[in-house]
């Protein structure tokens, strides 16, 4: 089976599968900066003038991002939209005197940069809440993710390549976490289609999860040492599926999807828990 992001559908006995913004900065030098011998007062006090108008820009920036984050807050995938982390960073950095005498004017200019990607995220998910294919699975990215969550129909050229007892059906790409990737609906039905999308946005809320720690280990990873979903991501996808849709098999009809665990009410409880922490719907 393919890696980190996929599920497995049987088909008429065939298993079918559904397959941040800028580092950290830090200081380029060990000292505090200070006017050369020959320095003026004058010339002193213009390069104070000048940090000060870079840290006013920077807290411009600040206040700019804080309303952007508006557009995304509570939601479960809030950690993928930005590299948060980084821009912490700086906060703390810009709060200390003499890392504004060393890095001030790059710090500003970074965070620039950080609030325009950050707008044309916004401005992407604004125009993508649409449902434009009106289709059942994206109405349900769509509301779960608010638009930060993009679908594509390319799962048959993107995702692991299928074989002749498993067709890749879906996937989360390793390098974007915030696009989902499908077959057709039209190739699927409405259920195989409405169970891969959910299972593969529990793959989102598991990177959404990982992405709010330092150690990118997430809360789930906990769950799966305690043995919970036979300690499988992919297994725990299918148990988020399973209690979203409140369904109690893996078989609808002809199809078959998942690893083969239908997990019991201790498991979906934790599910449900998880799922809490991050905001993430549950049907």
């Amino acid at each position: 089976m393919a890696g980190f992001g996929c599920l497995g559908v049987v088909v008429l006995g065939a298993v079918v599968a559904l397959a941040g913004v800028g580092a950290g900065l830090a200081p380029t030098g060990s000292d505090t900066a200070e006017p050369s011998a020959g320095a003026t007062p004058e010339a002193a006090s213009t390069t104070s003038s000048e940090v000060d108008a870079q840290v006013a820009l920077f807290h411009e920036e600040r206040a700019r991002i804080d309303e952007l984050s508006l557009e995304f807050d509570g939601s479960p995938v809030a950690w993928l939209v930005a590299d948060f982390e980084w821009l912490f960073r700086q906060d703390e950095l810009m709060a200390d005197p003499s890392w504004q005498q060393h890095s001030a004017q790059t710090v500003a200019a970074q965070t620039t940069t950080f609030r325009e990607g950050l707008e044309a995220s916004v401005a992407a998910a604004q125009a993508r809440r649409v449902n434009a294919s009106g289709s059942v699975s994206e109405g349900i990215v769509d509301a779960a993710g608010r638009g930060f969550v993009d679908i594509q129909w390319d799962a048959a050229t993107t995702c692991t390549p299928s074989t002749e007892t498993r067709r890749i059906t879906g996937c989360i790409k390793k390098g974007d976490s915030l696009t989902v990737h499908l077959l057709p609906e039209s190739e699927l039905g409405e259920w195989a289609s409405k169970f891969t999308v959910v299972h593969e946005l529990a793959h989102v809320y598991q990177r959404a999860d990982n992405a709010s720690y330092l150690n990118n280990d997430g809360d789930y990873k906990a769950l799966l040492a305690q043995g919970l979903f036979q300690g499988s991501e992919e297994v725990m996808a299918d148990c988020y599926a399973l209690t979203y849709y409140n369904e109690w098999s893996l078989t609808n009809g002809d199809f078959t999807t998942g690893y083969g665990h239908v997990c019991d009410e201790n498991e979906r409880q934790a599910i449900r828990d998880w799922a809490a922490t991050l905001n993430a719907p549950l049907g």
